[in-house]
């Protein structure tokens, strides 16, 4: 009897320990949950539509599964997808969870196991979706699948963040479709919905700003209404980015304006031939999802351009701090007695441990002079920090410096991407992307070698005597058969 009380002193005592409060350390995490909230009823409100993500030829892009996840959520995420070592402590939950479950039938019930286990799809234009990922073992799968599924994740064109996030690397013309990040385990909910078309370059326009002025600066960007076709094309503005430094007077944030298009009337009155439009948020006037006569236009009246206004900031480093904790226990006669001091950082056996810092993406590649090339920084989403670049032969890139330092070589987009036009020797160097806090998030080690224009015209020789001869054989064949 006494070994039993023990065990249930033990157990009660490890509960504590498991369910103590941790308001101050997720405060941060709640707030930034509450902003994503704000921002997405202020921009989509309770209509969810298909979002439309403009990328440039080589850049990696990044997808969310989710718009917005509270500190429980991920939690929950994490023990689904990604178990850390953190596990023993989310087991020993799943076990006070079912004991809960046991004895508390009519106020409470177990966590959903399959609510988070979610997969990407893909669909090419004018296809049926496929799937992209499968992250969650089925049963029917034998072992040698799933050891050529866990070799194969190097050389695969994506990956995916501890949050289901879609990362897709060097991005082409056959990445353009739709994507969709889906729990087929018995729901069939699409948790979100994306359209991404890649083309070559990126009308990009700098802006100044100054420092902590809001207003609008004038741009030759037109609005107006469509009425044969019931639509309208306006300039709508982004929020400002975050500080690019943080605790420095280099901080720079940046905002965009750009064109959009939307329909004017509901899906009823509209023409039935762009009936679609009405499903997505956000098109841009230079998307191929606008009507080709339309964009033609827009691209006339010089709808086509994207400004980029940058202004200075400045914002304090706000890193987690790591808190000390008492762990205390009760006395049968209410005495609060003193089991142990944590310092900050350090944790005792089945605390859920905190998540981990992304891995650094790190390439070295060589490249041909004169060709264009788009670094990214491959910053999660649900991170929120600024970024900034350094290179080791000239320092900080800003967009204050950049266009003297490569002589309009190279530019920022609108999601910090360092885009090359055309690479030449003498940006033959060593790139590297920080968050603000001065965290490395990606490091690329970029050699160049002059481009042979003899090498060059000798393979399009060639391919020109393949295919002549393609078309000779095809000509004698059909020759032989019409005879």
């Amino acid at each position: 009897m006494y070994l039993f009380g023990s065990i249930v002193v033990q157990t009660l005592l490890l509960y504590t320990l498991l369910t103590e409060s941790k308001n101050v350390e997720l405060s941060e995490e709640f707030e930034t949950y509450r902003e994503c909230l704000e921002k997405v009823e202020r921009e989509i409100g309770e209509e969810q539509r298909i979002k439309v993500v403009h990328a440039i030829r080589g850049a990696d892009v990044i997808l969310p599964c989710f718009t917005c996840v509270s500190p429980e959520d991920g939690i929950e995420i994490d023990s689904t997808y990604k178990p850390s070592a953190g596990s023993v402590g989310r087991t020993m939950n799943y076990v006070v969870d079912f004991f809960k479950e046991k004895f508390l039938r009519s106020s409470f019930s177990m966590p959903d196991e399959v609510r988070w286990k979610f997969d990407w799809e893909f669909a090419m234009m004018g296809r049926m979706y496929v799937p992209l990922s499968s992250m969650h073992f089925d049963a029917s799968e034998s072992i040698s699948d799933r050891i050529r599924r866990f070799t194969s994740k190097d050389e695969a064109e994506f990956k995916l963040g501890d949050r289901y996030e879609l990362v897709l690397k060097n991005v082409d013309a056959n990445s353009t479709g739709h994507y969709r990040c889906m729990n087929r385990h018995g729901r069939n909910i699409i948790s979100n919905m994306y359209f991404l078309e890649v083309s070559n370059t990126k009308r990009i326009v700098p802006i100044n700003g100054s420092l902590g002025v809001d207003t609008l600066p004038t741009v030759p960007l037109k609005s107006g209404k469509v009425s044969s076709v019931h639509l309208k094309y306006t300039t709508k503005t982004s929020d400002w980015s975050k500080c690019s430094y943080c605790s420095s007077d280099r901080g720079e944030q940046t905002r965009h304006l750009r064109c959009y298009m939307e329909p004017m009337v509901k899906v009823q009155s509209q023409n039935p031939n762009l009936r679609y439009m009405n499903l997505y948020d956000k098109i841009p006037c230079t998307s191929t999802l606008v009507p080709l006569d339309l964009r033609k236009k827009m691209k006339a009246i010089g709808n086509d351009q994207i400004f980029l206004e940058t202004r200075p900031c400045f914002e304090e480093c706000t890193g987690a701090e790591a808190i000390n904790r008492i762990v205390n226990s009760s006395q049968d006669l209410g005495d609060i007695r003193t089991l142990d001091y944590l310092p900050g950082g350090e944790f005792v056996f089945g605390n859920i441990l905190p998540r981990l810092l992304p891995p650094v993406v790190r390439r070295v590649q060589l490249v041909l002079s004169n060709d264009p090339q788009v670094l990214s920084c491959q910053k999660l989403i649900d991170l929120n920090a600024g970024v900034h670049w350094y290179s080791l032969k000239f320092g900080p890139i800003q967009h204050t410096n950049i266009h003297e330092l490569y002589q309009d070589r190279a530019y920022f987009d609108e999601d910090t991407n360092l885009v090359f036009r055309e690479f030449t020797m003498e940006d033959d160097d060593e790139y590297f992307c920080y968050s603000s806090n001065n965290i490395l998030i990606g490091t690329f080690h970029m050699r160049v070698v002059e481009s042979d224009q003899h090498h060059q015209v000798i393979e399009v020789v060639r391919i020109f005597v393949k295919f002549s001869a393609f078309i000779f054989i095809f000509a004698l064949v059909a020759s032989h058969l019409y005879r």
